[in-house]
């Protein structure tokens, strides 16, 4: 992930997915995303898939597919009783059409409440 950059109301960083292996891969669609907290449990809603031109990226060894993610900045103009602003710890990350999950540590706080969508993730792209 990159670092996070703040924008008016948000929070934008890049997740950005690197072929280790010696064979290439490919990827489509969107990561899975979401927040964890201090007991490892996910933490308020996932990601919301943000609209995007959705394409197979082909990855040779040391290849690299990104995906934008958006963070609504801690309250947001989000009521705090709906907000619950919530600590977490990290994020939990699916590649797309893959069921092992990455973590990537970033202590912050969030919106973990029921209604609220704070997260969003666009599609994977060549980068």
């Amino acid at each position: 992930m990159t670092r996070p950059e703040p924008a008016a109301g948000s929070i934008y960083a890049t997740l950005v997915f690197t072929n280790r292996s010696t064979a290439t891969c490919t990827m489509t669609g969107y990561p899975g995303v979401s927040y964890v907290a201090q007991n490892g449990v996910q933490s308020g809603n996932a990601a919301v898939r943000q609209p995007g031109t959705i394409t197979t990226v082909t990855l040779p060894p040391g290849g690299r597919a990104k995906a934008q993610l958006r963070d609504a900045n801690g309250i947001s103009g989000y009521d705090p009783a709906r907000c619950k602003l919530s600590p977490a710890e990290g994020l939990r990350i699916y590649p797309p059409d893959q069921t092992a999950a990455l973590f990537v540590p970033w202590k912050t706080e969030h919106c973990a409440g029921p209604t609220v969508h704070s997260l969003t993730i666009g599609p994977v792209q060549p980068g």
